[in-house]
């Protein structure tokens, strides 16, 4: 699970009651984000990381916003069916430009609350989810799918962000399941996470932040850092320990859903066993977890030949 390293006192509440959140997108322009809601007025509004906000309109009906190439916004006309990038200053609709003037995006094809879509204007890419397990990626310009991405997440995006060139951040609100996806080179999932439930949430490319609206209205951020939740009993490899040599041993630090702690620093000690010392030494005090999550040391054993048990304690330094 990534780390939650800030959660606001301040609640983002549409004004109307009729309204609730559908989306939330980073603009990094503003270096906030736009607040989208449905319902009874439709409420536009910029937010800030801390739960500020100002309503400054009303959404159109007509229009499905969409994650855009590069971090931008772009909206989908459900009538027109045409994708129009958003004006930087005010993120609404520029109707005088088309990013898919080849190809129409019927209603089956576009953005909706519970299933995002994506559009690559400079690849001519369209990302879209046909069902839970699945990214179709069309070519923008003659509507043919060109390849496809099995994520295997069972559950629709109801996110899908720039994060990088080729790359995007999705997520699932009911789960908080996040899943970095590399549609363009490695064409797969290349890093998994988990934040907790969410209403709605955005990824924050400039500072490589995710940040959620709760069900409880609170604003939440997160940073890329997986939270340490199981550090493994340590392992011989090979399983069998002999005298004087330097015998390998591990232990795996991981998250909550077992993805890999990388770059931590976990701590070694030698105990021996009821009121007996320990015999031998480790060669490391601490050691920091590699990409996979493992850290590693040495044991040696006793110098005079003597036999009997030890234990090996590994903890967390946090």
């Amino acid at each position: 699970m990534y780390q939650k390293i800030f959660e606001s006192t301040k609640l983002v509440v549409p004004e109307s009651k009729l309204d609730w959140w559908d989306h939330l997108f980073y603009v990094p322009d503003w270096d906030s984000f736009l607040a989208v809601a449905s319902g009874g007025l439709r409420e536009l509004a910029r937010t800030w990381r801390d739960g500020t906000k100002i309503r400054y309109g009303l959404r159109s009906g007509l229009y499905e916003p969409l994650g855009r190439v590069n971090g931008g916004l772009a909206w989908w006309g459900s009538w027109s069916y045409k994708v129009h990038p958003a004006f930087a200053v005010t993120a609404l609709p520029d109707e005088n430009e088309v990013l898919n003037p080849g190809w129409p995006i019927t209603y089956a094809h576009g953005p909706t609350s519970l299933t995002q879509t994506f559009i690559d204007d400079v690849a001519r890419l369209y990302l879209h989810q046909p069902n839970s397990n699945r990214i179709d990626v069309y070519n923008l310009d003659t509507g043919q799918v060109a390849y496809q991405i099995n994520h295997n997440t069972g559950a629709y995006f109801t996110v899908i962000a720039w994060a990088d060139t080729g790359l995007v951040a999705c997520m699932v609100k009911g789960s908080g399941a996040v899943r970095f996806i590399d549609y363009l080179y490695k064409r797969g999932v290349v890093e998994a996470g988990r934040v907790d439930p969410f209403l709605v949430g955005a990824y924050d490319c400039q500072h490589k932040n995710i940040v959620t609206i709760g069900a409880d209205k609170k604003v939440r951020v997160y940073c890329l850092e997986t939270l340490p939740a199981q550090l493994s009993s340590p392992q011989f490899e090979p399983s069998q320990v002999k005298g004087l040599k330097g015998n390998l041993v591990k232990t795996r630090l991981a998250g909550q859903d077992g993805e890999p702690c990388r770059g931590w620093w976990v701590h070694w000690e030698l105990l021996g066993s009821g009121s007996y010392p320990p015999m031998g030494y480790l060669d490391k005090v601490v050691s920091q977890t590699d990409e996979d999550g493992w850290a590693y040391n040495l044991y040696y054993g006793p110098d005079d030949g003597a036999t009997g048990q030890n234990k090996i304690k590994v903890s967390v330094i946090y």
